[in-house]
């Protein structure tokens, strides 16, 4: 029996039809797949984005505002709106072509640009939820100047014991951050220029401390005389070699 090519042609079309098989018409070939970065029309890309009128819809690569049907080409891509304040990108992952707020990282193509001293942080008060604040080791007098929403103050530690003294230093830092150096996150050194004296200090020594005290733990009072044998002598005493083989110390 002869079978025809043009009877075989329409029975395989019917067979594909039946298994639920998608059938392209003639001649579509890749041209029904856009290109994102061309805007469309297979590799040529000649044809426009989607054939929209004036240009290139959202999220499609651009380097010029009349590329886009939206009129705004923004951080290389074509976007909803001039999306030129502060903290705000067009080309967030996940949400390429819409303004969407940034909240880390500098912004240097708004029309203020956030950047320097400060980057852009996450900001539950701000109507836009982000905001241009300050960067860590920024000095500060508020938690809200901070990206961190931080402002930490760390005392001078000159005798580097661990314990600040009086001087204090106020700069945006992470939550628990360490001190930078030379600085403590505790204060309350009653003697910063000698490093055996600090808060808690349980240790008593044979002579008086830097700043001419036997106030060792910074509790304010001159410690009890503690002898290491022998009996108590005068407080005026405290420190001093007495008797034989006997010192006094405050503790």
């Amino acid at each position: 029996m002869r079978i025809s090519v043009g009877s075989v042609v329409p029975s395989l079309f019917i067979l594909a039809f039946l298994a639920g098989c998608p059938v392209a018409p003639a001649g579509a070939g890749d041209a029904a797949v856009p290109d994102a970065l061309s805007g469309g029309g297979g590799e040529g890309g000649s044809a426009g984005a989607s054939g929209a009128p004036g240009g290139k819809p959202l999220a499609y690569g651009c380097a010029a505002n009349a590329e886009c049907a939206s009129g705004f080409c923004v951080d290389g891509v074509c976007c909803d709106s001039a999306c030129d304040q502060q903290c705000a990108s067009c080309g967030l992952p996940g949400r390429p072509g819409y303004c969407t707020g940034q909240i880390v990282g500098d912004d240097l193509a708004a029309a203020m640009p956030c950047t320097g001293a400060k980057t852009c942080s996450l900001d539950l008060t701000s109507p836009t939820i982000v905001s241009c604040r300050l960067k860590n080791a920024e000095a500060c007098t508020s938690n809200a100047q901070c990206a961190t929403n931080n402002c930490a103050t760390f005392y001078v530690d000159e005798d580097n014991d661990g314990y600040g003294g009086s001087a204090t230093l106020h700069l945006c830092a992470p939550v628990r951050g360490a001190a930078p150096k030379g600085y403590s996150t505790i204060g309350g050194d009653c003697c910063d220029v000698d490093s055996l004296t600090f808060p808690g200090q349980t240790a008593w020594e044979d002579y008086i401390n830097a700043c001419g005290s036997w106030d060792y733990n910074c509790d304010g009072t001159v410690e009890t005389q503690s002898p290491t044998s022998g009996a108590m002598p005068p407080a005026s005493y405290c420190g001093k070699t007495v008797f034989v083989n006997t010192k006094m110390g405050c503790h």
